[in-house]
């Protein structure tokens, strides 16, 4: 390391509170963990371990299903490795197809693909409020719908916040901007940490009756959660996402789902009006900026819609038993579970940083791979471990994993470590 990069290193260890998790990566078994093989949910890491995966988000399974890789050689063919137009110039005639397909499964008139939705936060939240609009951001919302967010703000637009289920305050600031006429509300449809689904009804309502549109980041319920929950199939069917969940058209909606978990294949979309499609095409950046989807990712997408028609619901089933099984354990437990939906992200209060790193090394030796969660990438308190299962893991592999954490609160009640609320 040259003197240069040392002063700047070390300039912004002094500031920045991320210097935390950075100070971790030499106490933390469970960061930057290098994986050398893998079958099916077991994953071996460095010296030989192997660990049960309980961090990965592909819910679906569809990484395992060999179907998933059928004919990817024969698009490859068809269009190259990597097409490397930017979107504007020229598109795979795969892209078409998916994007149909897309928008037929969400209800939507038509999508636009972007690689990832990290990508479309960065260039769609800009686009539509220009220098003068209104972002009113979920605290609770994904970090990356701020990070878009703070690129529009430094434009000059206005950026506002509000709690969670706060609709006081939301309709508050929804008032003082009445006469704006680009106001856009942010939320996840499954927050990313709790696995808990945004009220959309009410907020769609608010962005109605002060003429707002809702941005909704489904990036994790895509492909999980969809139409006519019952009873039996809790998550609804055909995994179409939180707006058909509810039973909602997508008026002053624009709706933003992820491909890299549910459907395991790098491509994100933006599911929206015709008009508002074309919008996009000449103002987010990254339509003409960014580098293009892989074509093998393309390919596998336009599989995982295949296999979803064929028995989806079947592993959306699976995956509720098997994050039932693991909430309802996790409480017997004593742990507090930050869960109310029975979607699976089950995150496990710890509390308290030191407990956090301890607990996840613990687990790590028993054979557990989850992911850490320290402050502050959650607020402090909620230190914890957020666990997620797929359809490709097992009942014994849930099994495992709770007698993992059986043995975790032993230790952290002894060392009176363990939060509970």
């Amino acid at each position: 390391m040259n003197s240069a990069e040392k002063r700047l290193i070390e300039a912004t260890m002094n500031e920045h509170r991320r210097s935390q998790i950075r100070t971790m990566f030499n106490q933390m078994k469970q960061y930057n963990v290098i994986v050398s093989g893998i079958d099916g949910r077991k994953v071996e890491v460095e010296k030989g371990h192997w660990v049960v995966d309980f961090a990965s988000c592909n819910y679906l399974g569809l990484d395992l299903d060999s179907e998933t890789s059928n004919d990817i050689d024969k698009e490859i063919k068809n269009w190259g490795v990597h097409p490397s137009w930017c979107r504007l110039v020229a598109s795979p005639g795969i892209y078409d197809a998916l994007e149909r397909e897309l928008a037929e499964l969400i209800g939507t008139e038509t999508t636009l693909i972007i690689p990832t939705v990290t990508l479309i936060s960065i260039s769609v939240l800009p686009a539509l409020v220009g220098k003068n609009g209104v972002l009113i951001l979920d605290k609770s919302g994904h970090e990356t719908m701020y990070e878009g967010a703070k690129i529009a703000r430094d434009s000059g637009a206005t950026l506002e916040s509000f709690r969670q289920d706060d609709f006081e305050t939301l309709e508050t600031m929804l008032k003082k901007h009445k006469d704006n006429p680009r106001k856009v509300i942010m939320v996840d449809g499954v927050y990313s940490m709790s696995g808990d689904f945004a009220r959309i009804p009410e907020l769609v309502s608010l962005a109605k009756k002060y003429d707002a549109i809702l941005y909704i980041d489904d990036a994790h319920g895509f492909g999980i959660v969809g139409e006519n929950p019952t009873s039996d199939m809790p998550y609804g069917f055909n995994g179409n996402g939180i707006v058909k969940y509810y039973g909602l058209d997508y008026e002053n909606i624009i709706y933003v789902g992820g491909c890299s978990k549910a459907y395991s294949s790098m491509a994100a979309f933006v599911g929206c009006s015709h008009e508002m499609k074309t919008f996009l095409q000449a103002f987010a950046t990254t339509y003409d900026l960014s580098g293009p989807c892989p074509t093998a990712s393309l390919s596998t997408l336009a599989n995982g819609l295949k296999i979803n028609k064929a028995r989806g619901d079947q592993y959306r089933k699976r995956l509720w038993e098997l994050t039932n099984r693991t909430i309802k354990g996790l409480r017997a437990l004593g742990y507090t579970v930050f869960n109310k939906s029975g979607f699976p992200i089950v995150y496990a209060l710890i509390g308290d940083n030191d407990a956090l790193i301890d607990s996840a090394n613990m687990l790590y030796e028993k054979g557990i791979l989850v992911t850490v969660s320290p402050y502050p990438m959650v607020i402090r308190g909620e230190e914890g471990h957020r666990i997620t299962l797929t359809a490709a893991n097992t009942h014994e592999e849930v099994d495992q994993l709770l007698a993992a954490f059986s043995d975790v609160k032993d230790c952290l009640t002894e060392k009176r470590f363990l939060k509970t609320k």
